[in-house]
């Protein structure tokens, strides 16, 4: 050992800096390795008071002996350094002997690094001014500058001091503005009236010490950048902070009006207030009040768009002569959602349709109003005195979402190279995995294994340093704690957690006789029905992989939608036999499940041609197809004894020669919330579950209660564009996710019910009766459903929604309800008023008399009116 590794080992951080000043350029390069080798030592070592006492001098080492900038500004920024301010003391005076050029250099290089990287800040402005260079002001550095000036202090008067004090405070607070994420780094955990940051930033401001228009100009910038929420709400109280007065107000309308139309909702109020207050100031002009108008219209806030016609009616009755500027500008609200904007725009035209004097302008209000509905369209001709036309309703076809063709997988990725990427690709990657790549990747995985297992463990070494099962040890994991460390009850069985497990048994980080123990227990853990066959498919692929790895998987679908072709699976089958390879009984029963069965021609063909190979898996393959699979399962909705719609259907014999994890899903099945609350709703969120027709009488309580599980209705639009016929269970799920919390999850269940439709798969009568049943007892709210179908509606499906309103509202109105269960029915009644007059549509909702005729003009009141007068055709 060298009496430099030596002195790193012992801690002796002051003999080291005389053995690095003692050493050749050639030599310093030459214990580089070394260094290296040691540093990995550490890094994989757990903590003790040896590694703390040689980890400074460690350090020391590697940047006494590195020569290239680049090199040093990796070890300082570099994470797991123990007591890095003893190291400090030392390296330090050993950098700056470096020329200025150099030091310059590595200033740059350390301010260049990620934001998230820990730079310590007082290090880079040592550097800097011994390198006599301009502080770099990144991403890095302004993150790191903020973490030194907050130090252990959160009092305004001592930030305020310590920017006072710091030697770049300029250029720093400038790069406030310009790098990314620093609104969320100046949150301090204080409401943003109180952040210290702010106040401390205002009073320099105020004081002289940093410049007062470039404060203002940095805000205003990035506020018109966007952002996060967090950062456009530390830089919008920042502005108010600073106080603008009228005049710096007027010199930037410009900038005020692009916040009214695109800023974060807070900040548009306050630019909406500043342009009201130069418009009837008479500092505003005309013109730029209409754009300012026209922007602000189009956004979903109900407080802005009204605060807007508020100020419009202001503005032209203080001046009539900006009607024929202003008044077509308004009616852009005709459009709007909320219906309080549209009868506030058609009294604006109203008071002061008389005031225009401009043909042209008249000309355009009625271009606008001609998509709005015949009744308030009406109300528009009479109040530009151009006499009452008769208003047609509109009662054309609906429109709706093209259906998505499947889009069949690409190839298996062509090299262990491109494997190794495409599994870190989505090992890494955030939300849901797609079918398609991850199916495509997880095959690439077991061919590349088959055929090259060295090159393949080669390539994927930078992946496997970065997972748990890696990091924990290089030894296979104690058989005792395998099970619940890959498939833990209470941690979700995602298709990233499949991978990882797919990953260790590669690896030989499991042995496989606790695979094999896991598997035949039916994939462990498996809480619910459709958890056990997505647990024990991986457990097969891991096991394999430790015994006898296959040559390619079954199962792999042929197109993106999970589907498999039946002449490809036969295909794979006799390349099986070809290669004597033994077929795995879970990767065979998830091919039968995936495997197309509604093409009769394609099937019988396949049948036959699987027939022929001879083999146990040909026959049971031909059978399955000659009798359709799971095709003819039939379901049944029913209700319970509490009144809850559930399907129900018998048990599926086809299922009884599968493996122990997929037999329960042959075993009768009754819709019941307690039998889904677990794992098996993250293979359906992420649409790596096959049997869709039999998935979707499990998965639907979930949607029913989603409270248990809020991410289930994202994968209702997948179910929707599922082949086959659509039943009893598809009305209830979709019932259930039209009346979800979560605004996103409402989102996926319209664009179920729109992709429904549009494939004439849809029963209106079927999801009004659902709908009906689940609003009677709680499930969903009225003023949820309402919110999913006005989206729906707003999109075209104006027919749609009423077809589904019209016979879902009878039973909801014809009960006595309590004030508390009639909350949001004015909302719903809403959308069917508007749905009923662009239809046209025309008759009597039975319950709807009663409550108009009661007094008062509470929304349910006067929506209700306003729905049976459509009805009536007035």
């Amino acid at each position: 050992m060298s009496k430099l590794i030596e002195a790193v080992r012992g801690g002796r951080t002051d003999d080291v800096v005389t053995i690095v000043n003692g050493m050749t350029a050639a030599e310093r390069r030459g214990g580089l390795p070394a260094l290296r080798a040691l540093r990995k030592e550490f890094r994989d070592a757990w903590v003790t008071p040896q590694l703390q006492a040689a980890s400074p001098a460690l350090l020391v080492a590697c940047l006494g002996c590195q020569s290239g900038a680049a090199a040093v500004a990796s070890w300082l920024t570099a994470s797991g350094w123990e007591r890095m301010w003893v190291a400090e003391k030392r390296f330090l005076p050993m950098l700056e002997e470096r020329p200025a050029g150099w030091l310059a250099e590595l200033a740059h290089r350390i301010a260049d690094r990620r934001p998230s990287t820990d730079i310590r800040y007082h290090l880079l402005e040592a550097i800097v001014q011994a390198a006599r260079c301009p502080m770099p002001v990144t991403d890095a550095s302004v993150h790191a500058w903020i973490r030194n000036i907050y130090g252990n202090g959160w009092n305004t008067d001592v930030i305020a001091e310590r920017l006072r004090q710091s030697p770049y405070l300029r250029p720093m607070v400038a790069g406030l503005f310009t790098a990314g994420g620093t609104g969320q780094a100046l949150n301090s955990g204080h409401s943003n009236k109180d952040n210290p940051w702010l106040l401390a930033l205002a009073r320099l401001t105020a004081e002289g010490t940093l410049d007062r228009a470039t404060m203002v100009d940095g805000c205003l910038g990035r506020l018109l950048r966007g952002g996060t929420a967090v950062d456009q709400r530390v830089f919008h109280r920042l502005l108010l902070d600073l106080d603008l007065s009228a005049e710096e107000h007027a010199g930037h309308t410009a900038d005020w009006r692009a916040l009214a139309a695109d800023a974060l909702q807070p900040v548009a109020v306050h630019a909406q207030s500043v342009l009201a207050d130069l418009a009837l100031a008479g500092a505003l002009p005309t013109h730029d009040l209409a754009d300012m108008t026209r922007a602000v219209l189009i956004r979903p806030e109900k407080n802005l768009v009204r605060a807007q016609l508020k100020l419009l009616d202001k503005a032209v009755t203080r001046d009539t002569a900006t009607a024929d500027a202003l008044l077509p500008a308004a009616v852009h609200a005709f459009t709007h959602e909320d219906t309080e904007a549209q009868e506030r725009a058609l009294k604006l035209i109203e008071r002061h349709g008389t005031h225009l004097t401009n043909a042209a302008s008249r000309e355009e209000i009625l271009a606008s109003a001609a998509p709005i509905a015949p009744g308030l369209r009406t109300r528009v001709v009479e109040a530009l005195g151009t006499g009452a036309e008769e208003a047609l309703h509109a009662a054309g076809e609906d429109t709706l979402p093209p259906v998505p063709s499947p889009v069949a997988l690409a190839s298996p990725p062509a090299s262990v190279a491109e494997t190794a990427e495409e599994t870190g690709a989505l090992l890494a990657s955030h939300g849901i995995l797609p079918v398609a790549d991850f199916e495509r990747t997880l095959d690439g995985l077991v061919r590349w294994a088959h055929e090259d297992r060295a090159a393949l463990l080669e390539a994927l070494e930078p992946v496997a340093a970065t997972r748990w099962w890696s990091r924990t040890c290089r030894r296979p994991l104690p058989d005792d704690s395998v099970p619940s460390a890959f498939a833990p009850s209470h941690v979700r069985f995602t298709p990233r957690l499949a991978l990882d497990l797919v990953l260790a048994g590669l690896h030989q980080r499991i042995t496989p006789g606790t695979a094999k123990a896991v598997l035949d227990g039916g994939g462990a853990h498996a809480g619910c029905l459709p958890d056990g066959p997505f647990r024990a498919r991986f457990w097969e692929i891991a096991h394999r992989l430790l015994t006898d790895p296959q040559p390619f998987l079954l199962s792999t679908p042929s197109w993106d939608n999970g589907l498999l072709e039946p002449g490809e699976l036969t295909d794979r089958l006799k390349t099986y036999q070809r290669l004597g390879a033994h077929v795995g009984a879970c990767d065979f029963a998830q091919a039968l499940l995936r495997v197309r069965t509604t093409d009769r021609a394609a099937a019988e063909a396949a049948a036959e041609r699987a027939a022929v190979l001879g083999t146990p898996e040909g026959r049971r393959l031909a059978d399955w197809l000659r009798t359709g699979g799971l095709t003819g399962t039939v379901l049944h909705r029913t209700v319970t004894d509490q009144t809850t719609p559930v399907v129900r259907s018998g048990e599926i014999t086809a299922l009884h020669m599968f493996p122990l994890a997929f037999r329960e899903l042959g075993s009768p099945a009754l819709g019941s919330h307690h039998r889904c609350w677990c794992a098996a709703t993250a293979a359906v969120q992420q649409t790596h579950w096959p049997a869709a027709l039999r998935l979707i009488q499990h998965v639907l309580p979930c949607a029913q209660y989603p409270e248990k599980d809020p991410d289930v209705c994202s994968v209702l639009p997948l179910l929707a564009q599922s082949p086959g016929a659509s039943g009893p269970a598809t009305s209830l799920v979709v019932a259930g996710g039209l009346g979800v919390q979560r605004q996103e999850d409402g989102i996926a269940a319209v664009d179920a019910l729109l992709l429904l439709a549009a494939q004439k798969k849809l029963d209106p009568g079927a999801l009004a009766t659902d709908l009906g049943a689940l609003m009677l007892i709680g499930i969903v709210a009225p003023s949820r459903l309402a919110e999913s179908l006005g989206t729906a509606a707003s999109t075209g499906a104006y027919r749609t929604v009423w077809t589904v309103l019209r016979d879902a509202l009878p039973p909801l109105l014809s009960k006595d309800l309590s004030p508390a269960e009639s909350r949001g029915l004015g909302e719903l009644l809403t959308v069917a008023a508007e749905c009923a007059e662009r239809t046209g549509a025309q008759g009597v909702i039975p319950g709807l008399d009663p409550i108009v005729d009661r007094r008062g003009s509470s929304r349910l009141v006067s929506q209700a009116r306003r729905l049976r007068a459509a009805l009536a055709g007035t």
